[in-house]
């Protein structure tokens, strides 16, 4: 197991090191093509139209600020950048869910009993990772697929707000409005560090 977490923490600090190598290069080259938007007499943005457009968004913090390496949202259109921060803070929700699925049997073991009793398959004879792919039963795979369907289709697809799946989680949901800007960029950043970890894992 020790040798197992040893060759994921190289694996992501691989990936983070070349994720950041791109990112400069990327950066470097939004920067020269930036345009800029308002004049220097006003003293206020000297950058992009997407910086001027989204520097006030959830998930903008720092020490970083807004940070677009690959300038998808150069063209300051506001619809695709809904879109697609909708799609990050679902990933980041399924990836916080698959690193904690991927850890946790290993700290507490696994359910006892049987996955698919008419198979004799067990919970214990389901591995971690890619390798479960194989074991599961196809019609387990369709329980899922169908489970998944109908958590987007009740929520919406969750394009009417993003994230807002119309489930608000006990103890963490508030209408504060300080603390529920927190807990959102908090909820963005984890999920960041978890699409990271996982892909690691």
């Amino acid at each position: 197991f020790s040798s197992g977490v040893g060759t994921s923490s190289m694996v992501l600090t691989s990936s983070i090191t070349s994720g950041l190598a791109l990112a400069a290069v990327a950066s470097a080259n939004r920067r020269r093509g930036a345009q800029q938007t308002r004049s220097k007499d006003d003293g206020l943005c000297y950058t992009s139209v997407s910086l001027c457009a989204f520097e006030s968004e959830l998930g903008v913090q720092a020490p970083v600020g807004y940070w677009d390496p690959l300038g998808l949202s150069a063209d300051g259109d506001a619809a695709t950048f809904k879109r697609r921060r909708t799609s990050e803070i679902k990933h980041g929700r399924i990836c916080m869910l698959a690193t904690m699925g991927y850890i946790t049997p290993e700290i507490t073991g696994k359910f006892p009993g049987y996955l698919s009793p008419s198979t004799g398959l067990k919970f214990d004879d389901i591995p971690n990772g890619l390798a479960a792919v194989s074991k599961v039963p196809g019609a387990g795979w369709f329980q899922i697929f169908l489970y998944a369907l109908y958590c987007e289709i009740t929520g919406g697809f969750g394009f009417s707000t993003p994230g807002d799946c119309g489930w608000k989680p006990p103890g963490l949901a508030t209408d504060d409005p300080e603390k529920k800007t927190r807990r959102l960029n908090a909820e963005l950043a984890n999920g960041r560090l978890a699409m990271m970890a996982i892909i690691g894992m």
